[in-house]
């Protein structure tokens, strides 16, 4: 299903089941733009025929002009063929596109910005990631920032759909721990405090509307401190387990 959250952001949003109790995980694509659409990630093989179709819709009277890869792994990068053999410019942040199956591929510089059909586009080395290659994106235009596997959540059916400013409690804290926990591991070692202020100072630079995970619910500016709060206390239980286990 497609969700816009702004007029020139739009959400297309599919999720799988995991099972009864940690409910279903979000595999999202997004798209920038009007006339001259940005796609950012390519979503799973497991989707691809909705997000064909999907994209085909919302590219009715536009051209897609690029797609922007966060990383190469599967859930993001499944579907890039399609739109290389289509001509369309794909960016990466590989240090080596084509040692990632991405010879095509124009490299970006985490840490740098492009103008990517027409949009101004900055690329941050993230403190949350599950592969050394990752990138969070930063668009300026409808300031969004891409967060790759970083910023999820787990989420029951029936919510599937919904951002940060449809669920009236919020996103459960439960939730955002769950995804954590079991997407990224190494969580367990690192120092709470310090994974906060990383988090705030990028917060602080790149003043956002929305945060736009591929693994969770799109999060509006007014309910990202509540996010963080419990995203910090979920990494404080999960550190609090490993030392208790040691």
């Amino acid at each position: 299903m497609v969700v816009h959250l702004s007029d020139e952001l739009a959400w297309i949003e599919e999720c799988y089941p995991i099972d009864d109790e940690l409910g279903h995980k979000h595999v999202s694509v997004y798209v920038l733009g009007d006339e001259q659409l940005v796609l950012v990630d390519s979503g799973s093989f497991l989707h691809r025929t909705a997000i064909a179709d999907q994209i085909e819709t919302l590219a009715a009277d536009a051209t897609i002009a690029a797609l922007v890869l966060s990383h190469s792994d599967y859930p993001h990068a499944a579907n890039v063929r399609p739109f290389v053999e289509q001509g369309v410019e794909l960016v990466a942040s590989s240090g080596s596109p084509a040692q990632q199956g991405l010879p095509d591929a124009t490299k970006c510089d985490i840490g740098g910005e492009m103008t990517i059909a027409g949009r101004r586009m900055s690329f941050i080395d993230p403190p949350l990631a599950d592969r050394s290659h990752t990138t969070w994106i930063f668009d300026h235009g409808t300031k969004t920032l891409f967060t790759a596997d970083g910023f999820g959540s787990r989420h029951q059916p029936g919510s599937c759909t919904a951002t940060s400013r449809d669920l009236e409690s919020g996103i459960p804290p439960a939730a955002i721990e769950s995804f954590h926990r079991h997407e990224l591991p190494w969580l367990r070692y690192v120092d709470p405090e310090r994974l906060r202020m990383a988090l705030a100072a990028i917060l602080d630079e790149y003043e956002t509307a929305w945060i736009a995970p591929c693994h969770g619910h799109p999060i509006a500016a007014e309910h990202v401190r509540d996010y963080l709060t419990a995203l910090i206390n979920g990494a404080e239980a999960i550190a609090t387990e490993r030392e208790l286990s040691e």
